[in-house]
């Protein structure tokens, strides 16, 4: 049988609810105290969405900076490693026929080889090794990109020139006349080979000008390097009879005839005795192209003011 609730019972009933409703605001009251006690460096990354979303755009862009830092440093490996192809692709791989001094461009002619094995030539000296002398002319040439070694018309249609830098530190040849030196001046007959009639011409002899102080001598800034075309060599050696069937030409087009140590990259007037000499003929020793009155005006105008300078006692070259 249910028993019938009384008005104390009722009474205990809203003590109780009253009781309840006070614990779970004090425990409300708790749990506020303790989220707001929470450091503020922690609610700034994982409780406001805002600064959550900063954070992670500094970290992208810190992941943006370190690809990009890695991204360069691979661009300067790589652009490391292009110098380091280019500088090797530097290293010439012309082949040089030892024995004719030649490539499939240029060759050394005899009539040049005197500047390197006549101890008495009278022009410029060479003194570096022929078959590595060919290789450079050769690449410079070939090389060239913006055609500043390109082969150059000379006096005749059979005559080139390259100009190219000292890399042989040759001295130049040459010097300026003037009053200070003029009363140093030799002169003298001289001839290129014995088939050749003799000329005259005149000279500075080295000791003269320098006395014992030879290695105050200049260094050119070029060379210009004469070339002359094969047929044109076959015939002027046909003509003073040098040809030697046992001992042909080179194959290659153009033949180094003579090195000039200068610091112009053009042609200089070749001396007046020289072009007279031309207009002889091959069988005389020249190229037999006859004599232009401009050109030899233009010669005469040079060569008033310079004079060769020798190591030599008469001359022996131009």
């Amino acid at each position: 049988m249910m028993r019938k609730s009384t008005p104390s019972d009722t009474n205990k009933l809203m003590l109780l609810r009253l009781l309840f409703s006070s614990s779970s605001s004090s425990l409300s009251s708790a749990t506020a105290r303790a989220a707001s006690s929470i450091p503020t460096t922690t609610s700034r990354y994982f409780c406001n969405p805002s600064s959550s979303s900063s954070y992670l755009s500094s970290r992208k862009s810190s992941n943006t900076n370190t690809n990009t830092t890695t991204t360069n440093n691979k661009t300067k490996k790589k652009s490391a490693k292009t110098l380091m192809t280019n500088a090797s692709s530097k290293s010439s791989n012309t082949v040089v026929d030892e024995r004719t001094l030649s490539t499939d461009i240029f060759f050394l002619d005899d009539f040049a080889i005197r500047q390197w094995d006549d101890p008495n030539y009278s022009g410029t000296i060479i003194a570096h090794d022929k078959i590595d002398f060919v290789r450079k002319i050769h690449d410079y040439h070939t090389s060239s990109s913006s055609g500043e070694h390109k082969l150059v018309d000379g006096y005749a249609p059979f005559c080139k020139h390259v100009f190219v830098p000292n890399f042989v530190n040759a001295k130049v040849a040459t010097v300026e006349i003037t009053k200070e030196n003029e009363h140093l001046l030799k002169s003298g007959y001289s001839a290129r080979s014995e088939n050749e009639l003799a000329v005259l011409t005149r000279w500075f002899h080295v000791n003269d000008i320098f006395g014992d102080n030879a290695e105050d001598i200049k260094t050119s800034k070029m060379l210009d390097i004469i070339l002359y075309s094969r047929d044109q060599l076959v015939k002027e050696r046909e003509a003073t009879g040098k040809a030697d069937p046992n001992r042909p030409l080179p194959d290659a087009p153009w033949g180094i005839i003579s090195i000039k140590a200068q610091d112009e990259p053009f042609e200089l007037p070749m001396q007046p005795i020289t072009m007279m000499r031309n207009a002889l003929g091959k069988s005389e020793g020249g190229s037999g192209v006859p004599l232009e009155k401009s050109k030899y005006d233009a010669s005469v105008a040079y060569w008033r003011n310079h004079a060769p300078l020798l190591k030599t006692d008469t001359p022996n070259g131009d």
